[in-house]
């Protein structure tokens, strides 16, 4: 985790992960570097603070309002990741390299954002999330 602080020169600022990631250390370490952790603490951590994010049962966030909004737009940036995935041959890439992988991925996201443009400004907003469908 500190090499990858380091590789953004200290831009990240905030962390967000499931629950699963839910460690002490992680979150020193992050704290320790001025990032704020956005991770739900589990049921059997840190059962006798009331003011800490957590989740349900039935996958609701409770805690301070703050963290619940970045919390819930994991989803999107999921949904975001998963297109990128099915749509833009990021699964199973050919690349090889840090470097090589990062600019194959850029070129991806702005494909996906030229679509998007390009759709709006033809009056076809239904056509946004898809590259493929654009071409119809």
């Amino acid at each position: 985790m500190t090499e990858a602080l380091k590789t953004t020169e200290q831009r990240t600022k905030t962390v967000v992960a499931d629950s699963q990631f839910s460690s002490r250390k992680l979150r020193e370490q992050l704290s320790t570097h001025g990032v704020k952790v956005v991770i739900p603490y589990p049921a059997n951590q840190s059962k006798e603070k009331k003011t800490l994010l957590r989740m349900d049962k039935y996958f609701r966030t409770h805690g301070p309002a703050y963290e619940r909004q970045i919390y819930n737009q994991m989803g999107a940036i999921a949904r975001v990741n998963s297109s990128l995935k099915e749509h833009l041959c990021l699964e199973r890439h050919r690349t090889r390299g840090l470097e090589r992988i990062t600019i194959h991925a850029l070129l991806c996201m702005i494909a996906m954002l030229l679509t998007a443009v390009i759709a709006l400004r033809l009056n076809r907003p239904e056509k946004t999330r898809s590259i493929t469908m654009l071409a119809r």
